[in-house]
Parts: C-alpha cells; structure tokens; sequence
C-alpha cells in the first residue's frame, strides 16, 4: 500500500512538473532537440580528457572573480526588473519563460560581454539595428518550424562549419572562396526554412495565438535593447575604473586624488570614446591639478587634443580614398597615395623588434629562418596573409634588411648591419639593391632623413 502510494505520488509530482514546463514555454522543438543531443555527444567526447576538464575549470574560476560576479547578479537582477515591467504593462506571458532564459544565457550573454568594445564608434548604432532589425524578425521566422530530428542533427554541425571558416581561415584565397560558398549555402538554407515555417503556419492558421505570436517576435527585440542599456553602463564604470588607475599612477601626491577624479567625470562626462582614451594614457597633466575646476578644464583641454587627433585621422582615412591610384607627389616630393603606409611600417618594425629577440638566442646572429619562425603573420599591423614583405640575410648572419611594396608602388625597408639596437631604414621607388652600409640608398648612417622621408609621419 505504501508502495502503491509512493508511485502515485511520484507520478503526480512528474504530471505537475510537466505541466508547468509546457505551461513556461520549455517544451522543446527538434530543432532544439539536436542542438542538446550535439552537446551532450561534444561534452561526452571531451570532458573525459584531463587538459579540457582543467581549462573548463580554469574558466569556470575566472568567470566567479568578486568583480565578474558583481556583472553577472547584475545582468539576473537586470532581466528580472525587465520581466517585472513588462508584467506590470501586460507585456508577459509565462510561455515565454524559456525564451527568456535560453536568450539570456546565449544572445544576451555575448552582447552584455562585449561592454568592453563599447566605447568604439557606431557601436550601439550597430548593435540597435543589429537587436531590432529586420534580421531579428527573420530569425524568429525561421525558427517557428523545425525540420524533422536526423535532418536537424546532419544540418547543424553543417551550419557551424559554413560560419566559422570564412573567419578562422586566414588566406585571402580560400577566404574569398569559403565566402562564396557561405552565402549560397545560407541563402538555400532561409529559403527552406522560410518555406517551411510558411507551410507549418498555413496549415496551423486557425489555431494561432496572435497576441502571444507578436509577443513572441518582439520579446528578443526588447530584452536586447534593455541589455544594451547595461552595457553602457558597464562599460562606463569599467572605461572611469582604467582612467582612473592611469591618474593615480601618474599623481605624484595621493592627497586629494579624489578631486581630479571628479574633475575628469565632470570633463568628460558620459562619453565613453574619451573615457576609453583617458584611460589609455596622456593624462600626466590632468593628474598633477590640484583642485576639482583645474582638473575639468585640464579635462576639457585633453577632449579637445583628442578631437583634433580623431579630425586628423579623418582626414588621412579620406586621404586614402582621394588619392588612391594617383601617382603625384606632394610639393615635399612625397607620394599623395600613401595606402598601406602605415600597416607596411608597422610590420617592418615589427619584424625589426622580432630580429632583436631572436639575435640573442644561440647561436647569436639574425636567423635566416625568423619569417617561418613568426609565420609571415602581420595582420595585427594590418596586412594580409601572405604580407609581401621580402627578407634578405647575410649568409653570416651578421646584418639583414626586408622590404615591402605598397598597394601604390612604393617601398618601404628596414635593416641592420650590426648587432641591436642598429637600425636602417630607407623608402623610395624601388626596393633596396643590398644591404645597409653598403648599398648607396641607405644612406651613410642610421636613419638618416634624405633616405627615409616617409618613415617620419
């Protein structure tokens, strides 16, 4: 009897629970189904290897620091206020429950990590229209109707390897082709799913809830708007946080710190672009005032060096594209086409700073092998697999020099003929015939100005 009474109680308990699952939206279609069935199989392949379970662990220990952990109750507590106003203005529904929490935990979770980028131009213009856009209203088309289970678990693995590897791949080649074939896939692939889900919904058209159905479509574009809110404020309180490290790094005198701390917040205000560059440096002077006005004109003064330093990048940037193609000189004798300028710079003073390294690793000579050693990789400085940069040593290791031609036809080189710091650099028409110190248009000396006018900009 007690038996017979257990398993009832138990299949009452699994009836309730049921119903409360399908009555908060979390029964699952196919669609989710094979993304669940995937992870379980990726997580039985992987969490058996020590080194994963050891970076899962290392992450999982990362993301529970005081200061994590503070963002995260936060963006809980944030959604919780969100679903309590829509409440409040009959705008929730408990079916939508499990929407909720699986954007939450994926959509809402990327866009609230990406404070940190916060303070780049365009970006809350980009994520508005990328949260509220017509490719939001798509997704959640396309999603209303899944395909049967197996041809959900074949398509996805298919879909991940058409949208990573036009990223991950780094050539230029097979990036274009990996391109091309990503957009013909997805095209054939929202043509299925639209035709699809039309047919689901034709067929299911009498029994629609519309209200639940608009509310549906417009829950995401909601709750993400709502986060970006956040965001901004997080990526304020983080961008003063760095700015101020930098002021009492540079203060002499820790009195009164406070007050060029609220000097700066009253100068700069809520605009994150210059926080973000207060943060990154030039504030010695802001620093050094010593009273809570001195340090909000010292602030304004430091907007406004920034605000010519960005017109000024403005104006080079619209340079590029005036000049592009044309072969004149400026009244110095310099090209008007300075595309690739910059990058080409970057990359040969990089690989200059890479041949210092690696001369004082044995044996101690310029390695003759030092672009396999780094991989020819410069897209950090802007430049594409491969780079084009050509690298000539001397068969004793004792001096070298590479060179680069731009987009526009001019070169840029860098060399040295002696152990480091010696550096040469040199830009003309055409590449260097030899090495520094002995190929006339070197020059007679390092850095020499006749010889390198377009290194000094």
């Amino acid at each position: 009897m007690r038996m017979t009474n257990q398993t009832d109680s138990i299949e009452r308990a699994l009836v309730a629970a049921s119903a409360w699952l399908v009555e908060h939206g979390f029964q699952l279609n196919n669609r989710e189904w094979a993304s669940l069935i995937l992870i379980g199989v990726l997580a039985a392949w992987l969490l058996p290897q020590p080194h994963i379970r050891h970076s899962i662990r290392s992450v999982i220990r990362s993301a529970m620091s005081p200061k994590l952990l503070i963002i995260w109750i936060s963006y809980v507590l944030w959604i919780a206020l969100f679903v309590f106003l829509a409440q409040w203005q009959c705008l929730w529904d408990q079916s939508l429950t499990k929407d909720t929490v699986v954007w939450a935990v994926t959509v809402g979770f990327v866009s609230l990590a990406g404070f940190t980028d916060a303070h780049k131009p365009g970006f809350f213009s980009r994520a508005v229209w990328k949260t509220a856009g017509i490719s939001v209203l798509m997704e959640y088309l396309v999603n209303l109707s899944a395909f049967p289970l197996f041809v959900e678990i074949i398509l996805q693995p298919v879909i991940i390897v058409f949208s990573t590897a036009p990223v991950l791949i780094k050539t230029s080649d097979e990036k274009k082709k990996w391109q091309g074939w990503s957009s013909r896939f997805f095209l054939i692939l929202a043509a299925a799913l639209l035709g699809n889900t039309a047919i689901s919904l034709s067929s299911a058209w009498d029994s629609i809830d519309f209200r639940l159905f608009v509310l549906r479509a417009g829950w995401p574009v909601g709750l993400g708007l709502w986060v970006l809110l956040l965001v901004f404020l997080w990526s304020l309180v983080s961008s003063y946080e760095q700015a101020f490290i930098r002021l009492e790094l540079a203060r002499p005198d820790p009195q009164g710190v406070w007050k060029v701390k609220a000097g700066l917040v009253l100068g700069l205000g809520p605009n994150l672009e210059w926080i973000h560059r207060a943060a990154k440096g030039g504030t010695h002077h802001i620093a050094r005032t010593e009273s809570v006005w001195a340090t909000v004109q010292a602030a304004r003064e430091f907007k406004h060096e920034q605000l010519a330093k960005k017109k000024a990048e403005q104006s080079y940037q619209a340079d590029l594209k005036r000049f592009a193609g044309n072969p004149d000189v400026d009244e110095q004798g310099r090209p008007v086409d300075k595309r690739e300028f910059r990058e080409t710079r970057e990359a040969l003073d990089w690989l200059h700073t890479c041949h210092m390294g690696w001369f004082r690793h044995a044996p101690t000579v310029y390695k003759h092998e030092l672009l396999d050693r780094i991989g020819d990789d410069f897209t950090r400085q802007g430049l594409q697999i491969p780079s084009g940069i050509v690298m000539e040593v001397a068969d004793d290791g004792t001096k070298w020099y590479a060179w680069r031609r731009t987009i526009g036809g001019h070169h840029f080189a860098i060399g040295a003929n002696g152990d480091p710091p010696n550096q040469w650099r040199y830009d003309g028409r055409n590449p260097p015939t030899g090495f520094p110190g002995i190929a006339p248009e070197w020059g007679k000396s390092p850095f020499e100005a006749d010889v390198a006018p377009n290194w000094h900009e």
